[in-house]
């Protein structure tokens, strides 16, 4: 797409390329006669394309300027204006039919390797009558001079002289450079004094041009297409690398460029002689330098962390060295020259890891091609590796048991073996790649059981996820197994053997105190007392229980079921007493022959009924000293008291 602007200081027409403020890199075979390692054909005195690649009609990064028409308000330069004059005079007044009216100018640039090629054409009414001369003016400052249009001249800026001796054919290229210092008789072309131009720089061998011999076919809009008679188009090719125009522009500036030109005509080859008119200045861009910026982001964003960088090679044999953090400003190489073979590279510290390293314009940054005008962005992001700590918590808190662990997997493959107390520091699993995968698992230990085991963002402990930079906690509880140490006695205080112990689970809803219900249910945990009336319930995981005494001791009564609740790695104590048992034995006996009567005696609210007579009647009967005698028929109260230290 083309774009059209109107200068309003100058009333002048001036049209800018879709890519004219981009220096286009080509990489292809000149044409025959061209200049060499350029090509464009400014050598044909024409502007449409025959056997080459490039002419005006597709120029690259082409500007167009086009004069006031020709009249008495067409501006030119008067009151004796020369090439020295720091600041021109601009007037308003029609250009003599034997000068140079000039129409229009052409500028255009590009880059081809590491050469920078110019390419200048002019456009003039008629062909004016003796020597003339066209001057096309590269200013480096956009501020204008008191003039109001042309800008102010700082040194290094360049004024290319196309030269036409008395009306010849073949057009002579020079240029000078505007200076500041030094001596005027040595290094002014005319002036007495400075500021001046400097003497002329020849340029042969770095330039080729030509004019139109016959009548030639302007194909370039607005206003198009145009024939162009003899001798009023003329056009150049200059290679300002090889010329030494670039680089050198300033005072010791290695990265020339020139931001304004124009186009002027003078009627006599010399210096001093007046110049008449001129196209005012249009914006170009010819430079011959761009810029690197290396930028860093991190992963978490905002991480102080500094990273140290290099930034070297390259056509300026850059040797930078500096340090970013991802809230700092992107450090900024400063005009390079343009081509290839810059190189970014950046000192990767510990627990980091860089992610990407690219270029906005698609360069690797080990080869970084920096272009005219180009600003080439580098971006270096690191992900900061993240870490896992692996925590034990004992219920009773302080335990000493070591248990077992392992750290495997994830993008770190780890494979880590430790273990822990309750009282060790937690397991670092040191810095490791952000990423899921990661698994901590614990060795069971007899004794213990595993209550949680959480981490502390979510994750499951078998894929843990850590983010970039994060730091994940994940902690294992373990729960102590209790135990009962059972104690057996009879009434009298004497320890029992054999008697057998089960446990039951107090199941909702909780029966306590006594006895144990019908929707507890027994466990497979016994114990039977030995000599010392002693037995261990043992490994009862905390909770609510019954122990029941399921198997009592001969001669002894069942003790009474007890409800416990045991509590992480406690030991609980339960004395368990069986009271004996013993047989009362009531005979009624007739005094009369010593043989058993048929009796009801009731003892506790029980009827316990007589032997009958299946036994020895008379010895039953004769025992002494276990009768009650001269008692009569009928209702007798009885209590009978069987003393606790009755002895077995």
């Amino acid at each position: 797409m083309t774009m059209f602007k109107l200068k309003r200081r100058s009333h002048r027409l001036w049209l800018l390329g879709a890519a004219a403020t981009v220096l286009l890199t080509l990489l292809v075979a000149s044409a025959a006669g061209n200049l060499a390692g350029s090509p464009f054909d400014a050598a044909d005195g024409n502007l449409v394309l025959n056997d080459e690649t490039q002419d005006w009609v597709n120029a690259p990064n082409r500007d167009i300027a086009i004069d006031l028409p020709t009249g008495q308000h067409d501006d030119s330069f008067g009151n004796g204006t020369k090439e020295d004059t720091p600041v021109p005079s601009v007037v308003d007044g029609s250009i003599p039919n034997n000068k140079s009216d000039l129409t229009r100018f052409y500028i255009a640039n590009q880059k081809v390797g590491t050469d920078d090629f110019l390419y200048l054409a002019w456009e003039r009414v008629q062909e004016p009558n003796g020597t003339t001369n066209m001057d096309f003016e590269f200013n480096q400052s956009e501020t204008l001079s008191a003039n109001g249009v042309t800008p102010v001249r700082t040194a290094g800026d360049v004024l290319i002289k196309y030269d036409l001796s008395q009306g010849g054919t073949n057009p002579t290229l020079g240029f000078h450079r505007w200076v500041t210092t030094g001596n005027p008789a040595t290094v002014c072309e005319a002036s007495n004094s400075l500021p001046c131009w400097d003497k002329v720089h020849g340029l042969t061998g770095n330039f080729e041009g030509a004019i139109n011999t016959g009548p030639v076919t302007d194909p370039v809009p607005p206003d198009n297409p145009r024939t162009l008679s003899a001798r009023t188009f003329g056009e150049a090719a200059i290679n300002l690398t090889a010329a030494g125009i670039l680089p050198g522009s300033g005072e010791g500036n290695p990265c020339g460029g020139f931001s304004g030109a124009y186009l002027k005509s003078r009627s006599s080859d010399s210096f001093t002689a007046a110049v008449k008119d001129f196209i005012a200045p249009i914006p170009v861009e010819i430079r011959n330098c761009g810029s690197i910026v290396i930028d860093k982001v991190t992963d978490p964003s905002g991480d102080p962390k500094s990273f140290d960088f290099t930034l070297t090679g390259g056509p300026s044999t850059l040797n930078q060295s500096f340090s970013l953090t991802d809230a700092a400003t992107p450090h900024d190489s400063g005009a390079v020259l343009a081509g290839n073979g810059y190189s970014a590279a950046e000192t990767v510290p510990a627990g980091w890891d860089l992610t990407t390293a690219t270029c906005d314009d698609g360069s690797p940054v080990t080869n970084i091609d920096v272009s005219v005008n180009e600003t080439v962005t580098c971006t270096f992001t690191n992900t900061k590796r993240g870490r896992i700590l692996v925590d034990k918590v004992t219920d009773p808190s302080g335990d000493s048991t070591s248990f077992p662990f392992t750290l495997t997997g994830g993008p770190s493959t780890l494979n880590q073996s430790f273990g822990l107390t309750d009282a060790a520091a937690a397991h670092d699993s040191g810095a490791i790649l952000p990423g899921s995968g990661y698994a901590a698992a614990e060795t069971p230990q007899a004794g213990w059981d595993l209550t949680s085991s959480t981490c502390s963002d979510g994750s499951p402990v078998t894929n843990i996820n850590v983010g970039a930079g994060e730091t994940v906690t994940c902690t294992f509880n373990n729960k102590a197994r209790g135990q009962i140490n059972i104690h057996k006695d009879d009434d009298a205080g004497n320890a029992l053997q054999g008697a057998v112990f089960t446990l039951f689970v107090d199941n909702p809803p909780l029966d306590g105190p006594a006895p144990h219900g019908a929707t507890d249910t027994a466990t497979a945990n016994t114990c039977t007392t030995g000599a010392n009336g002693n037995c261990s319930l043992t490994d009862i995981v905390p909770g609510q229980y019954w122990v029941v005494e399921t198997t009592g001791v001969p001669g002894h009564n069942l003790a009474p079921d007890q409800n416990v609740t045991v509590g992480a790695g406690q030991t609980l104590p339960l004395t368990f007493v069986d009271p004996r048992k013993f047989n009362v034995i009531v005979l009624v006996c007739r005094q009369s022959d010593n043989s058993l009567y048929s009796s009801t005696v009731t003892v506790d609210g029980v009827d316990l009924n007589s032997l009958g007579t299946a036994v020895n009647e008379s010895a039953l009967c004769d025992l002494g000293g276990a009768r009650f005698i001269n008692k009569l028929t009928g209702n007798h109260p009885a209590n009978v008291n069987i003393p606790t230290n009755e002895l077995p």
